[in-house]
């Protein structure tokens, strides 16, 4: 098995990327802290900025909408959830329009996932919670409840 890494002359993302997603084998997603949301062509050495978030959103973690299951013809991923240190979790077009924000958590939201058919979404909140939502968005249940620990208590305890 052979690893090939290859540098580019000039970065396309000017700050930390803090999360990646594939859509096909030669196609992925990334997200960084300077805001952008940047395509990439694997075959093709292609990149391209899909959208520039507003500067208040630092994303944390990328997951796009599973592919249909059961069907002879997979179609592509279409749209993706992306989290972030605001409280919010972003459902967003494979063309890179911002469909819903939605206030998830007190914090930052650490975690998103799709369940496999696409019906629900289970985020994990800074705030010591788990929340599944519905694929519009909508808060369906909070699954479990943890308050945050503090360190300074924790260790004053020892």
């Amino acid at each position: 098995m052979r690893l090939k890494i290859s540098l580019l002359k000039e970065p396309k993302h000017q700050e930390l990327v803090s999360c990646v997603g594939w859509t096909t084998a030669e196609e992925l997603y990334s997200c960084s802290d300077d805001h952008q949301i940047v395509k990439w062509n694997l075959l093709t050495s292609e990149t391209s900025q899909i959208v520039k978030l507003p500067d208040d959103i630092y994303p944390i973690d990328l997951h796009w909408f599973p592919k249909s299951l059961g069907t002879k013809k997979q179609t592509q991923a279409e749209s993706f959830v992306l989290t972030s240190s605001d409280g919010k979790f972003h459902l967003i077009s494979k063309l890179g329009r911002v469909e819903k924000s939605v206030e998830a958590h007190c914090g930052a939201v650490l975690a998103g996932r799709w369940n496999y058919e696409g019906t629900a979404l289970v985020t994990v909140g800074e705030d010591g919670q788990i929340k599944i939502w519905s694929k519009a968005g909508m808060l369906r249940s909070t699954l479990a409840q943890q308050a945050p620990s503090r360190l300074g208590e924790n260790q004053s305890q020892n």
